[in-house]
């Protein structure tokens, strides 16, 4: 009977030591893959954790959360950093002031990876968290493949592209803190045609939404005037060599080119017209050519002369307060503010005063924004949102001097 009851004691107490180790195994395995919460230093950059998504402060009870999905790496990384950016100085001024209605906001960063599928997927875990509004890619093919879950999340979700396609859905949620390429394109054939008197126009194009979307305006803006374009060429968006493109842009004739294209894009075909000889043919191109990433990739004066369409350069911006804010944003991050990252301040500013005016509930905040914000001057744009949820008005035209800075000869409000 003792040997029996030895041995059932013994028994329990080899079961107690599997049991705990199985629930230790079952912790580790559920870490494996999780989002991990870092405190981010005040006036860094977010990084992604391991697992691609990362929190600036771990969630407590009251705080706002505040999502956004971004190419943290991959090749589009460089041309929507500003975003992050934007979004985080944001957040850092308003809870430095005491946060929202006594709310701190908690900024959660997931990482596309640059992909499609990873956009989605980026979604979902950011939606995971209950966000109250999400800061989106600027890549407008990523948004377009969440539609779906976005309708499904209904959370305020803040495309940062141009693609008029986005706000062509119907999606409710989708509200677009920029200015839509219905508009930008046109206004780059007009300047080449109306304003520097062009007359064999090239159009160089990423074989994507964005490029796409470049190409059938100005063909239809073309056709209007019954003229035709010298030559149209195509990329690929992870091409690396530009030669084939530029080099039928030479035998056409060209004395302009308009180049619809991603930050590394531009900084290549700009060096290699420089040398197949094509200094001399007007560059004019798509917003991403002036970001301060892209002419900080360009030396002995590459980029001189060229132009671009952008909704707003804030270091040349003629209001005070936004030279004012560029001057902090560059203290903080070293560079520049580029359109972007004022577009994404933009964003969280203006949903703080829906906060404050209608509190933390989702559906108010976009009916808000929607209804009340016209004419409002941001750091970046101009803003006023039409029903379908385009809320930037504002176009400008740069040009790249020998200081390798992007001056801003004329800015107009874009007609929807």
């Amino acid at each position: 009977m003792e040997i029996l009851e030895g041995y059932m004691k013994k028994s329990l107490l080899v079961l107690s030591l599997v049991l705990a180790a199985i629930a230790i195994l079952g912790l580790a395995v559920a870490g494996c893959g999780s989002t991990t919460t870092t405190a981010a230093p005040s006036g860094s950059t977010t990084t992604a954790a391991p697992s691609g998504s990362t929190t600036t402060a771990a969630p407590a009870g009251g705080d706002i959360i505040v999502g956004a999905i971004l190419s943290v790496t991959g090749k589009y990384a460089g041309g929507e950093a500003g975003i992050n950016n934007g979004t985080k100085m944001a957040i850092d001024e308003i809870n430095a002031a005491g946060g929202v209605n006594g709310q701190k906001l908690v900024l959660s960063v997931e990482d596309s990876g640059s992909e499609q599928a990873g956009a989605v997927n980026a979604y979902n875990r950011v939606v995971s968290k209950n966000p109250l509004f999400i800061v989106d890619s600027a890549v407008s093919s990523f948004v377009l493949a969440q539609m779906a879950d976005i309708q499904k999340a209904a959370i305020p979700t803040y495309a940062m592209g141009e693609s008029p396609a986005v706000t062509a859905q119907g999606n409710p949620w989708v509200l677009r803190f920029s200015t839509p390429d219905n508009v930008t394109p046109v206004a780059a054939i007009q300047y080449v045609l109306d304003d520097l008197k062009k007359t064999k126009v090239a159009l160089v194009y990423v074989n994507n939404d964005f490029g796409k979307t470049w190409n059938d305006a100005i063909v239809a803006e073309m056709t209007k005037r019954s003229m035709t374009l010298a030559t149209v060429q195509v990329f690929g968006a992870d091409d690396k060599d530009m030669t084939a493109q530029l080099t039928k842009v030479k035998s056409a004739g060209c004395d302009a080119m308009i180049v619809a294209a991603d930050p590394n894009t531009h900084a290549v075909m700009l060096k290699q017209r420089i040398q197949l000889g094509l200094a001399g043919v007007t560059y004019v191109g798509s917003n991403t050519a002036v970001q301060p990433q892209t002419l900080d990739l360009l030396t002995g004066g590459e980029a001189k002369g060229i132009y671009a369409l952008t909704s707003s350069v804030p270091p040349e911006d003629p209001d005070p307060a936004v030279k004012a804010w560029n001057d902090k944003y560059k203290g903080l991050f070293k560079i520049d503010a580029d359109y972007i990252a004022a577009d994404a301040y933009d964003a969280v500013m203006v949903t703080v005063d829906a906060i404050k005016a209608v509190g933390p509930d989702k559906t108010k905040v976009k009916d808000w924004i929607l209804a009340n914000v016209k004419n409002r001057k941001g750091m970046g744009n101009v803003w006023t949102f039409s029903p379908n949820g385009d809320g930037g008005t504002q176009v400008s035209i740069a040009q790249v001097n020998d200081q390798n800075k992007a001056i801003i000869l004329k800015t107009f409000a874009a007609t929807k």
